[in-house]
């Protein structure tokens, strides 16, 4: 076998890699002495660096067209490892610890923090029926990547977070990956998405300025971009139903 047919698999494989020592990096198994804010932060940017290897491994499989059944297995079990377990354990240990990040506290003992798992089992049905589905040029419920990015950046927003706030996020998350809501992919070769990345493009500078004018950090730019994605995309799903083409 090629060495060249296995690079798409490394590279997904490295995706699941990335989310593992992200959840270590969470749970603070390497050093204790780290600040939570500093783990927190590294767990944030290994699954920004496994969102690389996601979108790489696709591209390198078709480049050197060593598509597999077995690669696209990998790709949903990395998948659901580094955009679902990984953020499910992040609120999960935020909410844990709610005297350091959050503005709610909760009774010893609670079994609060639980619902942070909710991602996980919608995750896997998200991504079983990407598996069983016909291949699209756009989504059929929100990515499971956007649902990681958004969810490992959302302690990096300049917002007192409670436990309502978290909880009610994830309930929104979850269903909007099993839904049959239209999310529009944003490869820029994809022909029929102009409109839609031209209108994201204009959202997402607008909101870059606005950080850098108020001298907010711009790491909050992660989530706040997944949240204009979402909503983008839901207002031309109301656009459509009322008769208007995007396109």
């Amino acid at each position: 076998m090629k060495l060249v047919s296995l690079l798409p698999n490394i590279l997904t494989i490295s995706n699941a890699v990335c989310g593992v020592l992200s959840i270590v990096f969470i749970a603070d198994y390497l050093d204790h002495s780290f600040p939570k804010e500093v783990s927190y932060f590294i767990a944030f940017l290994l699954i920004v660096v496994a969102c690389v290897f996601d979108f790489l491994d696709g591209f390198v499989a078709r480049l050197t067209n060593s598509s597999s059944k077995i690669g696209l297995q990998l790709d949903s079990f990395s998948d659901l490892v580094s955009f679902s377990i990984a953020p499910s354990f992040l609120m999960f240990d935020v909410m844990q610890n709610s005297e350091r990040f959050m503005s709610s506290m909760i009774e010893e003992g609670s079994l609060t923090p639980y619902f942070s798992f909710l991602l996980i089992p919608f995750a896997m049905y998200r991504l079983a029926r990407f598996n069983d589905s016909i291949p699209m040029i756009n989504f059929q419920g929100l990515p499971t990547p956007a649902v990681g990015l958004f969810f490992m950046g959302l302690p990096l927003l300049p917002i007192d977070l409670t436990h309502t706030i978290i909880i009610t996020l994830i309930i929104i998350f979850s269903f909007l990956m099993v839904s049959s809501i239209k999310f529009y992919s944003i490869k820029i070769n994809i022909r029929e998405n102009r409109r839609f990345l031209f209108f994201l493009l204009i959202l997402y500078g607008i909101i870059s300025l606005g950080l850098i004018i108020a001298k907010i950090d711009l790491l909050s730019f992660f989530s706040i971009s997944i949240i204009i994605y979402v909503l983008l995309n839901l207002v031309l799903v109301i656009f459509r139903a009322i008769g208007f083409n995007q396109s």
